[in-house]
């Protein structure tokens, strides 16, 4: 078969694996023949099946980086019987404490043309060793199916896992701060994200989660462990907190754990706000986000030496606006949508006084407060900032509690996560309040401080002074006599 048929074939291959959102391949050739089918992203994550990039080639090696179980896909190209099997052998060499499943046998159906053997970790890799494991395909029930593509290019019946250091790191997940009604009983999730996985045995007697402060009676539960790279806690409140004029607040912060960084989140906040009387039909929030349009956003303008040149001036930036989801027997809690049924279980709430700040689009940020502007050299993905998602960043109180065209607003306290093109990360801790007034008939103007705090990039805590706006067209703010920040590089 010439080289040409060969790659094409490949490309065909690639793009029926694509288009299939279940585990049903179709594919006519003139061979059929099984084959490894290992894709590797950019950042050397291998694809799980079903999830497939049809810009990607199966790999023949593969330098594994972390503790997660590694899922091979090896893909059968077209099946005339029912059933077949098709044997395989492993190579382990210089590795202690591995699972295998299957051991040595993968079978295949009209309607299943993807098995997987899947490879779970028990014990550390020593990368001084040269760890290594060899898969071969050898045999098929069915001799009319090849043992890879039929030509010595890019046949994949062999694959090979290489071993790179393990540098294990963890975080705690967003949402980190939580807020609670104050009833017994009520609980919250606690999630601690492990991106290259955990070694059990390593942390299986370590209290992962200390507490820094608390005022009010809880419990905390470790749940069973079913990801390889998430730890999750139940919290529990354990009394009944009756007074709402006062804050009542659990914060929690990451333990060390020996040959593990904390790289990102460190803290949670468990937090019953203090309940302030207002005429939740005032519902304030509203009147910055419309659900009908998924790209509405609120304006701004952020007091700024954009151009590091020694020149102050109001900068212009716009954010993606949601509203804030509740529960039920929330204080502030409206209506939203009911789902045309009778049952309450579906319905929607949302907070009369808050808003966030958040994206559309999977992956993605959104620009709150223009923090984007505030650094150069940032990563921008949710993935490494999410920090740049604010999902609750504003509040507003009325005027006497019920005005529907001025008050004071409150910036949501909140630690947010930015990491740098490099891979470091920083935690900024936010805050802030001001006044909102409506200055032309329903457009409503901002005004208000925001204090974030980070000691490495701003020496302590810096000011940052904002207008915010619920429409596009706004009366351009005249210049003000304020000192301004500059850009930081990350």
């Amino acid at each position: 078969m010439k080289v040409t048929k060969i790659y094409f074939l490949g490309i065909v291959f690639i793009i029926l694996l694509s288009c299939t959102e279940d585990k049903t391949i179709v594919f006519n050739t003139d061979n059929s023949f099984v084959r490894f089918f290992l894709l590797v992203d950019n950042n050397n994550e291998a694809l799980e099946f079903p999830q497939v990039n049809g810009g990607l080639q199966p790999v023949n090696s593969f330098t594994k980086n972390n503790f997660k179980i590694l899922k091979i896909p090896v893909a059968l190209a077209s099946l005339n019987k029912n059933v077949i099997t098709v044997d395989f052998k492993t190579t382990i060499l210089n590795l202690n404490n591995i699972e295998i499943t299957p051991q040595n046998k993968l079978t295949f159906t009209k309607d299943k043309k993807v098995d997987t053997i899947y490879v779970k970790f028990n014990e550390r890799w020593n990368i001084s060793k040269n760890p290594k494991l060899e898969f071969e395909l050898t045999k098929s029930s069915d001799k009319s199916i090849s043992i890879g593509m039929p030509n010595d290019v890019i046949s994949n019946n062999k694959l090979t896992i290489n071993f790179s250091k393990l540098n294990f790191t963890y975080k705690i997940a967003n949402p980190n701060n939580q807020e609670i009604i104050g009833n017994i009983g009520e609980k919250r999730i606690i999630n601690i994200d492990f991106p290259k996985g955990f070694i059990a045995s390593e942390i299986a007697n370590t209290k992962l989660l200390l507490e820094t402060q608390s005022n009010f009676d809880y419990s905390l539960e470790q749940l069973p462990i079913t990801k390889n790279n998430q730890i999750s806690y139940v919290f529990t409140v354990n009394e009944h907190i009756k007074i709402n004029v006062l804050e009542f607040k659990t914060k929690f912060e990451l333990n060390n754990i020996a040959n593990y960084k904390i790289n990102g989140l460190k803290t949670v906040t468990i937090k019953k706000e203090l309940v302030v009387d207002r005429d939740n039909t005032t519902f304030t929030a509203a009147q910055f986000y419309n659900l009908s349009d998924q790209f509405h956003r609120t304006y701004g303008e952020y007091w700024f030496d954009l151009n590091a040149n020694g020149v102050c001036d109001w900068s212009t930036f716009n954010a993606f606006t949601f509203p804030v989801i509740v529960e039920s027997n929330h204080p502030n809690a409206v209506l939203f949508d009911d789902k045309g049924t009778a049952n309450p279980t579906d319905d929607i709430y949302h907070h009369a006084f808050r808003i966030g700040f958040n994206t559309p689009i999977a992956g993605r940020t959104t620009n709150s407060f223009n923090l984007k502007r505030w650094f150069t050299n940032e990563s921008t993905n949710s993935a490494n900032s999410p920090g740049f998602n604010i999902t609750e960043a504003l509040e507003f109180f009325p005027l006497n509690g019920n005005s529907k065209t001025e008050g004071f607003v409150k910036v949501v306290e909140n630690d947010l996560q930015i990491q740098d093109r490099n891979g470091n990360n920083y935690t900024i801790s936010i805050s802030g309040n001001g006044t909102y007034k409506e200055i032309s008939t329903g457009l409503i103007e901002i005004n208000f401080e925001l204090k974030a705090e980070n000691t490495a990039l701003f020496g302590g805590t810096r000011t940052a002074i904002y207008k915010l706006y619920n429409q596009r067209n706004y009366p351009k703010p005249a210049p003000i006599n304020q000192n301004c920040n500059k850009p930081i590089e990350l």
